[in-house]
């Protein structure tokens, strides 16, 4: 198996991990547990298993130590890349619907294509060009049935949710070279959750009654949709490149819509099954093999 193909096998798999996000936060909202409360949880509790990990792995904590330089910029991704993007995509759920949020958000891989061409010379071969149009469609038609738009500043978040996250998504790939990347995944957590931490939490009481309330829940999305999905993320993104990451990653929709069908008895729509078949055509398109090269 080549490196690549291993890649984008790990891609897929962490945005099938990503995909259990609605889920388990559906149910902790369910509890009266707000999305920054949960999200700061979220990544603390990750870190703590992450760190738990590589201690494990390595029979030694200081094996989570990656010298200055790459503990200040797994921390920088950790605050502008996850609770920055994370603050302005809930900010846009709060303005305009969930559907234009989403699709908002999943204008990244248009940034990342146009930012790793500028900044990294990555050009998209022309067999593999269709892929990106191909994909956005298929999102349009997923979340088409609640396109709205509330308040106009919705959109302004929702876009930057977007500009955030294709910026994490560049940064890590040049910054996380030659470095392990299950520790770099402990010290971006770290960053998140500390920094929704102290922005969302007013006492130690309410911190306990959320932990007694959603234990299960927060536990499952540390562990999946953070300490496995970011992981495989980070892993996979230094086998491709930033644009094939970006495009793979929207297997976490396909997921959702799965597990929307399957667990919580959702109906998809005829044309909600033309969009999944279209984001399904771009990643066939995106894990094709490529000639001659071994990437």
């Amino acid at each position: 198996m080549s490196r690549r193909t291993f890649g984008i096998i790990e891609i897929l798999l962490s945005g099938f991990c990503f995909g259990f996000l609605g889920l388990f936060g559906k149910r902790a909202y369910e509890k009266g547990i707000s999305p920054a409360e949960f999200l700061a949880f979220r990544y603390l509790l990750a870190a703590v298993l992450t760190g738990l990990l590589v201690a494990i792995r390595s029979s030694t904590i200081s094996s989570l130590w990656l010298g200055w330089r790459h503990v200040a910029r797994s921390l920088s991704l950790g605050v502008l890349g996850y609770a920055v993007f994370s603050s302005f995509y809930f900010l846009a759920l709060e303005k305009i619907s969930a559907s234009m949020t989403v699709i908002l958000l999943y204008t990244y891989p248009v940034l990342v294509a146009a930012g790793g061409a500028i900044f990294f010379r990555e050009r998209i071969p022309m067999a593999r060009l269709p892929s990106v149009p191909l994909a956005f469609a298929g999102l349009v038609c997923l979340v088409w049935v609640d396109l709205q738009v509330g308040q106009p500043i919705g959109l302004v978040f929702g876009l930057l949710s977007a500009v955030f996250y294709s910026v994490y998504i560049l940064l890590s790939s040049h910054w996380m070279k030659d470095t392990d990347t299950l520790a770099s995944t402990f010290w971006i957590q770290l960053g998140a959750g500390l920094t929704l931490f102290v922005f969302s939490f007013s006492s130690w009481s309410r911190s306990f009654e959320i932990v007694r309330i959603s234990w299960f829940e927060i536990l499952m999305i540390a562990f999946v949709c953070s300490v496995l999905a970011m992981w495989l993320f980070l892993s996979g993104l230094l086998k491709v490149r930033n644009w094939e990451a970006s495009l793979l990653s929207m297997a976490e929709p396909i997921t959702g819509v799965a597990i929307g069908i399957l667990i919580l008895g959702d109906h998809l729509t005829f044309l909600q099954w033309i969009g999944c078949a279209c984001v399904m055509v771009a990643l066939a398109i995106v894990s094709l093999p490529e000639r001659g090269s071994k990437r």
